[in-house]
């Protein structure tokens, strides 16, 4: 019996130490892990309040360390200020936990160096708030496309029926106005917007990206949303609405979708109409977090590592030079990881840069480099797209 005894208490303090790894692992979704030397002056041979001198110090440069993965240090420099007192100084509050590797007392100084994990979903979403992840992607405007059409509407309302946003596209802004994103207005551009029409609800990538680029918007989100009556709730006069709202978000450069998604929506009411423009919100306001979220994910993914930067090079004299600018943005361009050829005829060349910034970064690096034998005149910039000339 003792010994039984003995086997529960050490299952049971094997347990306690299991708990928190389990937690942890299940919470700790986004983290780094940053190795990082502090100090602190030892004053009156006080070396206690050295060392959390020491380690305060460390746990601020490994915040500094996780910060600079997200902005550039260009950005931290412009607005220090401001990083200073909003991050860095309740750095600590970032620390998920820490270890102390080494420690040692030199010189009047304590130093130590640390092991700590910092949370980088709360450093973003920090800096997201602050409004620095629409600065790094030079404020980016949207518009939102989607056609719409509730029970008993003959066919989907479209975004050339009317300058008011459907329900599914109210929805869609204000969810993303909370987070700084900006948008065109739909009422000054209509003009514009109508001589882009293709009369059908599935409009296609290349439209949706010829369609933000008449109305300057580096961003488009389109998709559909359908409601309909699914009948009386049992026993009761109440009616029953289902939607169904799908949507993708496309870059404009490139025609590239960046985030996706599909969400369905229920709701009940006495009157099929606004029964079915409650179930098309609901399910709306899930898409729209979505999408946003990918949104977010995805621009922070480029700003805090090499994005592809679409190249359109005119006037090319011969393929020796294409072959030289080919290999001069390889070897010879700071932050420029490498280039993807996707055509190159008639004197045009269109590639794909990874490059570690922005493409205004890369166009101002482009236009004062000097190649062997020919330099470049930058004729366009977009947000991830830039357009050339070469000049003999």
């Amino acid at each position: 019996m003792r010994r039984l005894s003995y086997v529960i208490c050490g299952i049971v303090i094997l347990c306690c130490f299991m708990v928190p790894v389990v937690i942890a692992s299940q919470t700790d979704t986004s983290s780094k892990v940053i190795e990082t030397d502090g100090a602190g002056v030892v004053i009156n041979n006080d070396t206690a309040l050295a060392r959390d001198n020491a380690i305060k110090d460390s746990l601020r440069k490994a915040v500094e360390q996780a910060v600079g993965t997200v902005i550039s240090s260009e950005t931290v420099v412009q607005n220090f200020e401001v990083i200073n007192d909003n991050i860095y100084a309740r750095s600590q509050g970032y620390i998920q936990n820490y270890m102390i590797l080494k420690e040692n007392i030199s010189d009047g100084l304590y130093r130590v160096t640390i092991r700590a994990t910092v949370s980088m979903g709360s450093i973003k979403d920090d800096l997201r708030a602050l409004g620095f992840l629409m600065a790094q992607k030079g404020m980016p405007r949207l518009m939102v496309v989607i056609a719409e059409q509730n029970v008993g509407q003959p066919r989907p309302t479209f975004y050339w029926d009317s300058v008011d946003l459907s329900v599914a596209e109210n929805v869609f802004q204000s969810n993303f106005l909370q987070d700084g994103f900006t948008f065109v207005d739909r009422a000054a551009v209509q003009g514009e917007l109508k001589s882009v029409t293709t009369r059908g609800a599935d409009l296609n990538n290349n439209v949706a990206a010829r369609l933000g680029k008449k109305v300057d918007a580096e961003l488009v989100i389109v998709g559909k949303a359908f409601a309909k009556a699914a009948g009386n709730v049992a026993g009761t006069s109440m009616r029953s609405l289902q939607a169904n709202v799908t949507a993708r978000a496309v870059r404009t450069d490139n025609g590239m979708v960046i985030a996706s998604g599909a969400e369905h929506g229920a709701a009940v009411h006495i009157d099929d109409i606004t029964g079915g423009s409650e179930a098309i919100k609901k399910a709306t306001e899930k898409l729209a977090e979505n999408i946003k979220t990918q949104i977010i994910t995805k621009w922070q993914s480029e700003i805090s590592s090499a994005g592809l930067v679409s190249l359109t090079v005119r006037q090319i004299k011969s393929y020796a030079d294409f072959m030289r600018l080919k290999d001069s943005l390889k070897e010879e361009m700071r932050g420029v990881k490498n280039v993807y050829i996707r055509k190159m005829e008639a004197g045009v060349a269109q590639m794909d840069v990874e490059y570690e910034g922005s493409a205004l970064s890369l166009a101002d690096n482009l236009a004062v480099k000097k190649f062997a034998g020919f330099s470049l005149d930058v004729t366009a910039v977009g947000q991830n797209a830039l357009e050339v000339n070469m000049v003999k």
